[in-house]
Order: C-alpha cells, then sequence, then structure tokens
C-alpha cells in the first residue's frame, strides 16, 4: 500500500517529516510518499487525484477545496510563523516597525530590494496578502527592487543572501537555512504572522486510483495526541518549530 502526501515545501524543509514519519506505527507495512512543491501546486496535484492527503497553508484556497468536494475531511494539523528577514544594516530600518504591514510600507516607499518567490505558495500568497491590505502593488517595480525569483523558499532565501535584500519566508525554513550570510530576523510576531497549517484527506470516491484505508489509518494518526506531541516537541537548534492550538 502506498500514501502520497502533497505538501507545501516549509514542513518538507524543515525536517519534520524526516522526523514524524518514521515514528507511524505502521511505518514499515506501507510506502509513504512526500511530494514537496508550492501550495498552489500541491493543491492541483490533489485535485488530479495524485495524492491522498494535502498538508497545506492557505485558508482561501483550503476553503475552495472542501467546497468543490476535492476532500472530504480537514484538520488544524499546526501552526507557526513567518518572518521578514533583511540585511543586519537594515537601510529601511524594518527593524523598527510596529506591525508587518508598516515593515512592507517602509521597504516600499525606501525601494530597497525585496525577494518575492511569486510561485502560487501558501507563503506567497501570505506576502501578497500583506501588500493587499496595503493598497500597494509592487509588481510593476518587478525587475528593479522587487525580484520575483518563481522557486522556492531555500533558492529564494540564496538570492535575498547574495544581493543583501529582504524576504517574507516562514521561520522553520530560516531556521534550517545554512547559508544565513549578513542576514537576521528583523520583524516577527507570532500573533501578527501567524501560520496555519491544515491536513486534508482527498476525496477517495472521485480518485479510484487511490487506496482509502491506508490513507485515512495515516490521517488518523497525524491528527492524534501522540502525533500531536511529536510535532510540538520537534526542534530545530534547540528551537520549537512547531505548535499545536
Amino acid at each position: 500500500d502506498t500514501v502520497t502526501i502533497q505538501s507545501t515545501t516549509s514542513t518538507r524543509d524543515s525536517g519534520l517529516y524526516k522526523y514524524l514519519l518514521p515514528l507511524y506505527p505502521d511505518y514499515q507495512k506501507i510506502q509513504i510518499k512526500v511530494v514537496a512543491v508550492g501550495t498552489g501546486q500541491a493543491i492541483i496535484n490533489a485535485r488530479n487525484c495524485d495524492g491522498n492527503i494535502l498538508i497545506i497553508h492557505d485558508k482561501k484556497r483550503e476553503i475552495e477545496f472542501m467546497k468543490k468536494n476535492y476532500g472530504t475531511k480537514i484538520h488544524s494539523l499546526m501552526f507557526n510563523d513567518y518572518v521578514i528577514i533583511g540585511p543586519r544594516e537594515d537601510l529601511a530600518r524594518v527593524a523598527t516597525s510596529l506591525t508587518a504591514e508598516d515593515a512592507f510600507a517602509k521597504i516600499y516607499d525606501s525601494k530597497s530590494m525585496f525577494i518575492s518567490r511569486s510561485d502560487s505558495s501558501g507563503t506567497h500568497a501570505a506576502e501578497m496578502s500583506i501588500w493587499n491590505k496595503l493598497r500597494l502593488n509592487p509588481r510593476p517595480f518587478s525587475g528593479s527592487w522587487y525580484l520575483e525569483s518563481g522557486q522556492g523558499m531555500g533558492p529564494s532565501l540564496n538570492i535575498a543572501i547574495s544581493l543583501g535584500a529582504y524576504i517574507f519566508t516562514d521561520r522553520s525554513s530560516w531556521l534550517r537555512f545554512q547559508n544565513k550570510g549578513s542576514h537576521d530576523v528583523l520583524y516577527e510576531n507570532i500573533e501578527e504572522l501567524r501560520n496555519n497549517y491544515s491536513m486534508i484527506l482527498v476525496n477517495h470516491a472521485r480518485c479510484k486510483n487511490l487506496s482509502l484505508e491506508p490513507a485515512i489509518n495515516l490521517f488518523n494518526w497525524l491528527k492524534s495526541t501522540q502525533a500531536a506531541t511529536l510535532i510540538k516537541n520537534y526542534q530545530i537548534n534547540n528551537k520549537h518549530i512547531f505548535y499545536i492550538d
């Protein structure tokens, strides 16, 4: 039996799956595949019956997925937060910001270099929601100070480090990232920039190619108290990464 998890890249890059999945009691009895792509692509893959379980972080698209009957069960799996990374000299003075919107406005006004994933990921959707709240559109400046990488978090972080640019990222990806250069977390507020991850069981009645029993067994374990405790205990550099309500 095979269970395929279509997942956002940040959970894969955090190392969570390598830590968590081998602790699943039936790990030796089934084959678990993790396909890590941006949230937008993960949703497309699940909609096309290329996965049993979907783990993403974009509430609007999660609701749409369920309304269109692509999923049968949804569970709030865990959360962490987004942070704004930038060079220590911080010419835009992001570190003095009172809100994330304030930080983005300073970057926009100063035309400081900013790297956007622009890849239909949950992180990109969260970034765009901040620009939208400000009623600012950075895209006309694409190619000047606003650079759209079209890539995942790791490659985008590498670009930001090499260009001395600001970037919006989930905290777990930053903690696991090795090439930090002279960049630091310049703005953080877990209440404001909370990053919720949901787990959805794909509608197997639509997808006759998928095996339901091993999928629902894994889904139920991942939402269990045992798995929640394991997720809460996971650390990177002695820092807890994910939290459970």
